[in-house]
């Protein structure tokens, strides 16, 4: 990743150093409003916003949650654990991507001043043109349907272990550098780069680490991609 934009990614906010002068855990009022830690959109969007970025809080265990939209986690630096689901481990390392739906629950492992993450915040509309654009019936295309659904689909979360994939990493790095610098006018434009990403990450299945060997249906899924 570029230096300069992972130097602005690593700066720590408030809320980080609230937790380094002692705080013991993450401000859930940031959040959301709800009794339930269902992590809020609205909380993280602005109005009329369909995407958005946030660096991952570091350095506290980031407690079991869920959220009202489509997450996509991008390691930029480091690793992170995830516990999806209540007893899947993943591992995200530099360069990986992980998607999570809002059926998906998640608690994530302290993450160190080095373990740079970036959330994606995304409601399912923004990937109208993706969806569009993806040229072949995947587990993707499963995990964009499953989004829209309020119980659960097929597939809660995918992780793709794409860090040796340059163009991969190209358009990630577009997308958050966009978005972190605010860039006007490139809603358009990033819809098309996610669409290129998703055409991209379809011809990976080989890639996909699935950690739940009890999801028989999604299991089915995986072994037939790798055999196409």
């Amino acid at each position: 990743m570029n230096k300069e934009l992972l130097e602005q990614l690593k700066m720590i906010s408030d809320e980080e150093q609230a937790i380094l002068d002692g705080k013991n855990d993450i401000q859930k009022e940031l959040y959301t409003s709800q009794k339930d830690f269902i992590i809020d959109s609205k909380k993280m969007l602005e109005k009329g916003k369909l995407i958005d970025i946030r660096p991952h809080t570091r350095f506290v265990h980031f407690p079991k949650h869920r959220h009202n939209y489509v997450e996509i986690i991008y390691m930029c630096s480091g690793s992170t654990t995830h516990i999806i689901n209540g007893h899947n481990t993943v591992k995200l390392e530099t360069g990986e991507l992980l998607f999570l739906n809002q059926n998906a629950t998640q608690e994530i492992l302290p993450a160190g001043e080095n373990d740079v993450a970036v959330n994606f915040i995304v409601l399912p509309e923004f990937f109208d043109r993706a969806f569009l654009m993806m040229e072949d019936e995947s587990v993707l295309q499963d995990f964009l349907v499953g989004s829209l659904k309020e119980n659960s689909g097929l597939v809660d979360y995918l992780h793709f272990q794409v860090k040796d994939v340059l163009p991969v990493q190209n358009l990630v790095e577009n997308m958050i550098y966009s978005l972190v610098n605010k860039q006007t006018g490139y809603r358009n434009i990033n819809q098309t780069t996610m669409g290129l990403l998703f055409i991209l990450l379809q011809h990976q299945s080989d890639k996909i680490k699935r950690d739940d060997s009890s999801n028989y249906e999604q299991g089915l899924i995986l072994t037939a991609l790798k055999y196409i």
